[in-house]
């Protein structure tokens, strides 16, 4: 099997190359970060033309044979299913996986704290986990959450293990407030093998984003947007 990741950035396509690796498929990263400046250029805006570029590099994996397409930014979401329009393939984006799969363990009327080291990819992944929240027919609350003693941390030390601790810190003392814990920030993957032993179940944007490329790409609500 072969599965196509958009991305804004490179900085993610190491760690998800050693995801793959582990589940035996191969992956074709597409880092295109001329879509950001053009976003930066509009005013922070995603406009039309982002809508054509994204639907031009999804193309573009699908060419290339992947079975299976996914964006890893919800900075350059907004409009998705205009993208969606112009590509004949399910596009999964990572923060509606991961915010997907919290809402399914968490009840009725319980709480999801969405929760990072910086406050841009807060409200995107809150948003993401309110409109799964409406598809699964459950009433949630959302607590987005900057966890400030670890980003100064990061921004004082520049120390990534040593903010990650008060990170940690942080879920270790407060799971019990929630009944999951939704972390949208990516490269935070890194702490999830710390983090298997907390009661309250956590998700991050990586690992669920790459299992539903490989087992379940055309199931749950992406099922419907397949071109017939």
């Amino acid at each position: 099997m072969k599965i196509g990741i958009l991305q804004t950035a490179p900085n993610n396509c190491a760690f998800l190359n050693s995801l793959c690796r582990k589940s035996g498929v191969q992956l074709v990263n597409f880092v295109d970060e001329a879509v950001w400046e053009v976003v930066l250029n509009s005013g922070g805006q995603v406009t039309e033309r982002v809508h054509d570029i994204l639907a031009e590099d999804f193309m573009r994996l699908i060419e290339a044979g992947c079975d299976s397409i996914g964006l890893l930014c919800s900075l350059v979401k907004p409009g998705i299913e205009k993208v969606r329009e112009k590509v004949p393939m399910p596009i999964i984006v990572y923060d509606d996986v991961q915010a997907e799969r919290a809402v399914a363990v968490t009840p009725e009327g319980g709480k999801i704290a969405v929760i990072a080291m910086k406050d841009t990819p807060l409200e995107p992944s809150k948003k993401a986990v309110l409109e799964a929240a409406v598809r699964d027919g459950k009433n949630i609350a959302v607590e987005t959450i900057c966890v400030e003693s670890a980003k100064n941390c990061l921004a004082e030390t520049g120390s990534e293990a040593l903010a990650d601790e008060y990170f940690i810190r942080y879920l270790r003392e407060n799971q019990d407030r929630y009944s999951a814990f939704v972390i949208p920030q990516v490269p935070l993957s890194r702490i999830m093998v710390k983090i298997r032993d907390l009661k309250t179940p956590v998700f991050d944007s990586m690992e669920p984003f790459v299992d539903k490329l490989i087992n379940g790409a055309c199931s749950g609500f992406e099922a419907g947007l397949i071109k017939k």
